[in-house]
């Protein structure tokens, strides 16, 4: 650390520099601009330049001292404390650079201004983002554990429920807030954007609320709830919203892109979305306001047109990619058409209208292979069953029952309620579903897109499937311990800010690691106490060092005392590099 003096216009400006080591080389950064030599006689005495110099002679010596070597004694018969908490984690400040950078703090701040509760309701907020990745569970389960980290947590069990009732009510203002502030990071794209609904399931027996038997994602028959997500072009989540679980997916849209285009005032978007979505409210309200779509269009079962799925399916105007062999592997075609669309007009009554479209249909040898594969299971189940009727059971079975015929399934219960004498495995099924696989529909209102530019924008729906995978695997969201309908919106919102984070975090490395890799690293980054205030840490890897300096903040070192681990935390602060920056 030294005093450096440069000239300028003003006169001799000085500046405290030190210099570091980067990828092998020396560097220099200022750790404190001071001014200049005029304006700082009088309040340094006659000759700042001697004063700042023996202030760096100064902060030399006690960096000096701080690195010297600390004795630390053991004592062999010295007894365990039950009560300490002797290992701690570290790695949540690079959690917290994040969760500061993104404005919740200031929202819950504001909304409990004035408030007579004893407890921060920031402070619970963020612990359970913080366990929610790092160790996800109940809230009871976060409370248990808020004594493993360095930050502050000092409220009680019954304020941790108290504060859901706080956050249920700054929902809306925190996703703003959080939209808000990744626009100023500069990884927004809303190109286009995509939306998707899941749901999660309660370990109860009876409805209520939001809490419906529905349609399951994962085939049980708990009450679950409705959740519609939306996310942009690169992955981070724009807004979603909970609805009851038998609300059709159909139905959940358009309220939650009308919040997304609020906080953005967007004029115009694209929205991407699976057939699900693909219903004559979302394309008539999405035309209607001026906005485009993508949706995949069923060509199997009832629901497809004959006409489509016969042009689909004909050979006529494909264009074939081929590999080395000469075998296809891939093959595109599109037309220009109408999809008839029915509206509900100012006098209540349905009218039809035309919306103009591009069909894109294409096929791909590699989604052919892993549709065979995925059916195959249900197809071994069904040949067994059509052997041995008597075997069948509802949970061991599901999707085989399809394939055999002259047997009855129960629709609600789906166990067998009755068969013929004789069964027989459905060949004509499934010749006629093999004859789909690897195909692929596509309706767009935007048909000045290319053929390639919609099947890419299409494609971008696996991002959102992998958020709904990582909130259900990696965050373990569901199953909800809480059943209030004010904690339930609570809870998923801590899961969103989560999810948030994560996402930005990867944003921010550029898409080096995945969410399971993120948390893992940073829960097995933990600390031991030896004595006094004194922290051993055990865990260091290229990925940590990478999430570290995302948050500008050094946890390298193998000790440290409790004041600079303290200092770490607070200093710790999102950097995400320009574009063509590398990390």
């Amino acid at each position: 650390m030294y005093l450096h003096k440069s000239g300028r216009k003003g006169g001799t400006y000085l500046s405290i520099v030190e210099g570091y080591r980067e990828g092998g080389k020396v560097r220099h950064r200022t750790v404190e601009s001071l001014g200049y030599v005029d304006d700082l006689v009088g309040e340094y005495g006659p000759d700042p330049v001697a004063h700042f110099k023996q202030v760096c002679r100064e902060r030399n010596a006690a960096k000096k001292a701080e690195a010297q070597t600390v004795t630390i004694e053991i004592h062999p018969q010295q007894k365990i404390d039950k009560r300490a908490e002797a290992r701690k984690n570290i790695g949540s400040a690079v959690l917290l650079a994040v969760y500061s950078a993104l404005g919740v703090e200031t929202v819950i701040r504001n909304a409990t201004r004035g408030s007579k509760a004893d407890y921060d309701a920031n402070a619970v907020m963020r612990l359970l983002v913080v366990e929610r990745i790092l160790g996800p569970g109940s809230k009871k389960h976060a409370w248990e554990n808020k004594d493993r980290y360095f930050f502050r947590t000092e409220f009680e069990l019954g304020d941790t429920y108290r504060a859901l009732d706080v956050l249920r009510a700054c929902r809306g203002r925190i996703v703003s807030a959080v939209n808000r502030a990744v626009d100023k990071m500069g990884i927004r794209d809303t190109t286009c954007v995509f939306y998707d609904v899941t749901n999660y399931y309660f370990e109860v027996d009876e409805p209520d609320g939001l809490r419906q038997k529905g349609v399951s994602k994962e085939h049980r028959k708990s009450p679950i709830v409705q959740m519609g997500l939306l996310q942009d072009s690169g992955g981070i989540p724009i807004g979603y919203k909970l609805f009851p679980g038998n609300t059709p997916d159909a139905c959940t849209m358009l309220d939650v892109l009308e919040g997304m285009k609020r906080d953005y005032r967007c004029q115009r978007v694209v929205a991407v979305g699976d057939k699900g979505n693909n219903c004559s409210t979302n394309i008539a309200a999405l035309t209607a306001r001026g906005d485009g779509f993508v949706y995949s269009q069923s060509i199997r079962g009832t629901k497809s047109g004959a006409k489509l799925k016969k042009w689909v399916l004909s050979e006529a105007g494909y264009a074939c990619t081929c590999d080395g062999e000469g075998r296809v592997t891939y093959k595109v075609k599109s037309k220009q058409g109408y999809k008839t669309v029915t509206v509900e007009g100012d006098d209540g009554k349905k009218k039809k209208v035309r919306v103009d479209v591009k069909y894109v249909a294409f096929w791909s040898e590699k989604y052919q292979r892993r549709a065979r594969k995925e059916r195959q299971a249900a197809i071994d189940k069904a040949r067994k069953l059509v052997s041995n009727p008597g075997a069948y059971t509802a949970a061991t079975h599901f999707g085989a029952a399809k394939y055999v015929k002259g047997m009855r399934v129960d629709a609600k219960t789906g166990e067998l309620v009755g068969a013929a004498d004789v069964l027989e495995f459905d060949e004509e099924r499934l010749a006629a579903e093999e004859a789909c696989d690897g195909y692929y529909c596509i309706v767009t209102s935007e048909t000045d897109m290319s053929d390639g530019e919609i099947i890419e924008a299409y494609r971008g729906l696996w991002k959102i499937e992998e958020s709904f995978k990582v909130t259900k695997s990696d965050l373990e969201t569901r199953p909800v311990y809480v059943s209030r309908e004010e904690h339930i919106e609570a809870h998923f919102l801590t899961c969103y800010v989560a999810l948030c984070i994560l996402r930005i975090i990867q944003a921010a490395t550029g898409g080096k690691y995945s969410a399971r890799v993120i948390a893992d690293e940073l829960a097995a980054m933990c600390g031991t106490h030896l004595e006094g205030n004194w922290w051993r840490f055990d865990h260091r890897t290229d990925a940590s060092d990478d999430l570290c300096r995302m948050a500008g903040v050094d946890l390298t070192r193998q000790n440290m005392r409790l004041k600079d681990i303290k200092a770490a935390l607070s200093q710790a602060k999102l950097q995400i590099p320009s574009p063509n920056k590398k990390m």
